[in-house]
């Protein structure tokens, strides 16, 4: 039986920090692969930008290049219905009947979970990694009540973010080392988020 990491997010753009912990958390919870979801519209979340849900694609392609245990899918970006992590669980469930599956989701993510479509669903039937970030207090036993397996990472913080890249870019600030190489460099060729 593998253990898959199912990790979405708008990834816009990707930068070191998911990359970063996403490492930490395949070594702490033994993980034999993440995939990596980007969302095509987040029904929580407006995609700030007008960068093409392929060009967030092929970035996380470029980070993830040569990590085998590390996966992209498109298959948020090719739905043509709403973005719902249930569907995309169920799908991978589909996929992987074998597998067991764990959901990556940050400390902010996890405080407004309650309002996610079927959270309680998505709770009682797939593990849950919830990672750390600065800035967000954790009630660890908001949702003990329900039949769950909630895990707590402790990966590092790292004070990264995709606004921060973004508003770098639009300052003409370096954003060398805060991205990887590969994707740094397709952002330039591409003159992406430049407005």
């Amino acid at each position: 039986m593998l253990k898959t990491g199912i990790f979405g997010g708008t990834f816009n753009p990707v930068h070191i920090g998911h990359v970063i912990n996403a490492q930490f958390i395949t070594e702490e919870f033994s993980l034999d692969r993440i995939i990596f979801i980007p969302s095509k519209k987040p029904v929580h979340k407006e995609i700030e930008t007008d960068i093409l849900p392929d060009d967030r694609c092929a970035m996380l392609r470029c980070a993830l290049e040569g990590i085998p245990w590390f996966e992209v899918s498109r298959i948020e970006v090719d739905r043509t219905s709403a973005s719902y992590t249930i569907t995309t669980i169920d799908y991978f469930r589909q996929l992987y009947p074998a597998d067991k599956l764990f959901l990556i989701i940050g400390a902010d993510s996890y405080n407004d979970f309650n309002t996610w479509k079927d959270y309680r669903k998505i709770i009682e039937t797939t593990s849950i990694i919830v990672m750390n970030r600065p800035g967000n207090q954790l009630d660890r036993e908001r949702y003990h009540i329900l039949n769950s397996e909630l895990l707590f990472s402790h990966n590092p913080y790292l004070d990264i973010s995709s606004s921060m890249i973004r508003n770098r870019i639009k300052s003409n600030k370096t954003i060398q080392f805060l991205v990887p190489q590969n994707v740094e460099n397709y952002i330039k060729q591409r003159e992406l988020y430049k407005n």
